[in-house]
Order: structure tokens, then sequence, then C-alpha cells
């Protein structure tokens, strides 16, 4: 499909579900086949401060603003998502009323607006609903996760995955920890029978035993942090 660009005339080349763009030669903004009925977008009033005031001091790498379509049917209560993104929070989730405006080109930039399923649009014969929230990149152990904080209602959706990696990490220090121990006894228990049937005393046969349960943890758990730097 081409379309030309209303300020400078270009000529583009755009996809069937693209509805709001910019002009990469003037920077004009270009509204694409809008629907019969004018879309309306919710003004959001949450600000990315605020969602980033839910986590914890340096969790959040960056903060988006994404507007989400939604279908309101006449005759249905609530609405529905017209979307094809893989936000699992989002399934059956029902966003809250809000500030709406009528679309204009004013209100949002192009790269905030998700594109919407035109079919659904188009089947279910309702108005679009473009509604506010704010995608966090929260840091975690060696990558970055998005997470969906509510632009009007300042919700999270779903769970945090910092919760989740404190409880793994949890795990996994437990588990080093009876690593440790286990290993300790295996190496304490002969060395000290041992010491102490050579006539050392009980003192000598302890300190021996206390000495290789250090030594046997220590290698064991080298041993479990050189498997975790290789993974």
């Amino acid at each position: 499909m081409r379309v030309s660009c209303t300020q400078c005339g270009a000529g583009h080349t755009v996809l069937e579900s693209d509805f709001f763009l910019m002009c990469p030669f003037c920077d004009a903004r270009i509204v694409v086949n809008p629907p019969a009925n004018t879309p309306v977008i919710v003004v959001p009033s949450v600000s990315p401060e605020y969602a980033a005031r839910l986590f914890p001091p340096g969790a959040v790498s960056s903060t988006a603003l994404r507007y989400f379509p939604f279908l309101e049917e006449s005759g249905r209560s609530g609405l529905r998502p017209c979307f094809s993104q893989p936000w699992s929070e989002l399934d059956g989730y029902t966003p809250p009323a809000g500030d709406r405006r009528l679309f204009d080109e004013s209100l949002a930039d192009p790269e905030q607006i998700i594109p919407f399923d035109r079919e659904m649009e188009v089947a279910g014969k309702g108005r679009i609903v473009f509604h506010p929230f704010l995608v966090v990149m929260l840091r975690l152990e060696g990558y970055d996760e998005g997470v969906l904080v509510d632009g009007v209602s300042g919700n999270l959706l779903g769970g945090s995955p910092l919760d989740r990696s404190a409880q793994e990490s949890g795990r996994s220090l437990s588990s080093l920890f009876l690593s440790f121990l286990a290993a300790g006894l295996a190496a304490a228990l002969p060395v000290f029978f041992i010491v102490k049937a050579l006539d050392a005393g009980r003192t000598p046969a302890a300190m021996a035993a206390l000495l290789a349960a250090a030594l046997a943890g220590r290698l064991v758990t080298r041993m479990i942090e050189g498997r975790a730097g290789g993974s």
C-alpha cells in the first residue's frame, strides 16, 4: 500500500496494519486509513518517575510510554485487546476508565502507538481506545526484562521478575550451603577418626577434622561457582 506525505508529498510504502507514522524526510505525522469511528486516546496520569519508584533503586534501566489498542463495542461492556503483542499480562485485562480525548496527531508520537488489528476492528464495528502503559525494563542477572505498569491506575501487571530472581537466588544460596555442609561432614568424619586412632587426642583430631571440612567445602564451592560461570 502506498501513501503520500501530506506535507512534502513523498511516497511511502506502508503495511496494512500501519495507522500512525512519521515521514522520514520532513518529520510530518501521517494518519493512514483511519477507522470510520475516530479512535480515542486515554491521557496518562502516571509518570515514568512514579513507575520507577515501584521498584528498588537502581533496578530500572529504562521506561517507555506505549499506547495499546483496545476495542470498545456498542452493546458490550468493557474493552477487549485489539492487538497482537506478546504480553501475557494483558490476557483478559480490562483497563480502567480515564481521561479520553479524540485521537489527533499531537497527543502521541508514532513510535508510542501499538498497531491495532484492522480485521478485528472491522468485525467488531466498535471504537479503538488507545490505553497508556509504561513499559519498564528491569535489570536482572545478565539481562533486562520488561514489565507493564498501567498508565492510569499505576498498578503493576503480573508479578515482578525481581521477586522471582530473589527467590532463585535464595534457593541457590540454600543449595550452596547444603553442598558445603555435606562435603565438610564427608571429609571431617574420616579424618577425625583416623587422627584419633593414631592416639593424637581429641583436640588435634577435632582440629584436623575442621581443617578437612573447610578444605572440602571450599573445593565444592569453587566447583559450583565454576559450573555457574560456564553455563
